[in-house]
């Protein structure tokens, strides 16, 4: 018998395309993140942020903060002090928005200060981040004993208060390279990752019991494939949902930091800290009383609402993406 092939489409017949399911879930929080304005005029606010961190990194003459540690160094050691230049055009676009009185103009300071700021406090949260949902799933997926003795090494941490552990451990090796910096950085790390331990620990505990994963033990996997290919997976969207809220805090921490003098700012071989800019304004006697009246408004106003910008929009942004990761909504 002679086989008769027809084509679906003469016989009206609509074919349904395959759409890789990866590239619909990502169309579908896409949409949804457009429709939250909130949510997205923060992660645009947020990537211009980044965006001129990878500049500084990439080419930092394209800021005009190529010579700023040199002019950061010199005045420091040196003790120069002078009126600080109000904000204008008329001492160039480097000094738009004033400078200190240190003589180091505030624009290309705040710029520059995003390649610290950004990069170390990603650092932080990133590394948290990566040890804690490690530690949550792993002891969650085990139980027993390892669950047990892993939860009390992190209860132990959580009760570590953070400002004497920063001032603590960056004393410690304040006298090694890069000073009380690394101390802060090691602080920060050991205080947060616990934050995520909790939190993937018990989106674990309902995963490992999911009819996915019993599939694959009776299909032979291995433990740590099913920890590493399974589970973590599925914990990672509120990791992110987390993690897109801390970047805030941390910078904010860093600022709050340095301000109050915990790193001492001479220790510093970087170009200014926003929380540093902020202390300049402050820092000096004779300028204190012309601050409070608002004589040198600009020294404080213009790093602190750059600041407060960046924190504003990155709880926006991790607001509105714990609202498009929510299961109902997505329904």
């Amino acid at each position: 018998m002679a086989e008769i092939n027809v084509n679906p489409a003469e016989l009206g017949i609509k074919q349904e395309k395959r759409i890789n399911p990866r590239i619909e879930e990502l169309k579908s929080t896409l949409r949804l993140l457009y429709k939250n304005k909130l949510a997205l005029v923060g992660l645009v606010i947020v990537a211009f942020y980044y965006f001129i961190m990878v500049l500084d990194f990439a080419y930092p003459p394209w800021l005009g903060v190529s010579n700023l540690n040199h002019i950061y160094v010199f005045t420091r050691t040196f003790g120069i002090v002078q009126t600080p230049i109000s904000p204008g055009f008329s001492n160039g676009i480097a000094y738009l928005l004033g400078g200190t009185q240190y003589n180091i103009a505030l624009l290309p300071a705040m710029l520059g200060a995003l390649r610290f700021d950004l990069g170390v406090s990603t650092l932080v949260v990133a590394i948290g981040a990566t040890v804690g949902i490690t530690v949550g799933t792993v002891s969650a997926y085990l139980g027993g004993a390892v669950d047990e003795v892993m939860m009390r090494v992190t209860d132990i941490f959580f009760s570590i208060p953070f400002l004497v552990l920063a001032v603590a451990v960056t004393a410690l090796v304040e006298k090694g390279a890069g000073g009380g910096m690394n101390g802060l950085i090691i602080a920060l790390i050991i205080v947060w990752w616990p934050i995520y331990a909790r939190l993937s620990r018990s989106l674990a505990l309902s995963t490992k019991s999911l009819n996915f994963v019993e599939a694959a033990k009776a299909a032979g996997s291995s433990k740590t494939r099913n920890i590493f290919v399974h589970v973590i997976p599925n914990v990672l969207s509120p990791a992110f949902v987390q993690m897109s809220l801390d970047i805030g805090t941390v910078v904010l921490i860093f600022a709050t930091l340095f301000f109050l003098g915990i790193i001492p700012i001479s220790a510093l071989s970087a170009p200014p800290e926003l929380g540093v800019l902020i202390n300049y304004s402050v820092g000096q006697a004779g300028y204190a009383s012309n601050l409070f009246f608002l004589g040198f408004w600009w020294t404080f106003l213009f790093p602190g609402l750059f600041l407060l910008v960046f924190t504003v929009a990155a709880n926006l942004f991790g607001d509105g993406l714990r609202d498009i990761l929510d299961p109902k909504l997505r329904r």
